[in-house]
């Protein structure tokens, strides 16, 4: 439309017609991240590993070839957090098991769900994302 300033009229299609593309309900952020897992019973020995991917709701783990966590079904997620203010906040999560993929060269990939998670946990992984995702942008690296 032409007028003192020029606009752009848009017509809203039918409410039926949108469609819903983020499955999620957090954002996803590939991040390595060390994180520390615990059993919730004993079921094996404690050990470390690395994050694939983290989210406020859950995380994807790389393990090793040949760990077996598969008969576990909730475990503690330990991790350390650390925001552009300095301040490093320690989380224990737990975690419910969704699934166990295998990648290249015989690696697994651990997929976990946070199960009620505290709300300062949840906004402090929500505040650490939205921080890496700001600092992956400025470096170009984010879309």
């Amino acid at each position: 439309m032409k007028g003192r300033i020029p606009m752009m009229q848009l017509l809203l299609p039918e409410a039926e017609t949108f469609v819903k593309i983020q499955r999620r309900q957090y954002v996803r952020l590939d991040v390595t991240l060390d994180t520390a897992i615990h059993p919730e019973h004993s079921e094996f020995t404690p050990f470390r590993a690395l994050t694939e991917d983290i989210r406020a709701g859950g995380a994807s783990i790389r393990l090793l070839k040949g760990t077996n966590i598969q008969s576990v079904s909730q475990l503690y997620l330990w991790m350390a957090l650390t925001l552009k203010s300095g301040e490093i906040h320690y989380l224990r999560l737990k975690s419910k098991v969704i699934r166990v993929t295998e990648k290249k060269h015989g690696n697994m990939l651990l997929h976990v769900q946070f199960l009620d998670p505290a709300k300062n946990d949840v906004q402090t992984l929500m505040r650490f994302i939205f921080e890496k995702q700001v600092d992956l942008k400025k470096k170009g690296l984010y879309v």
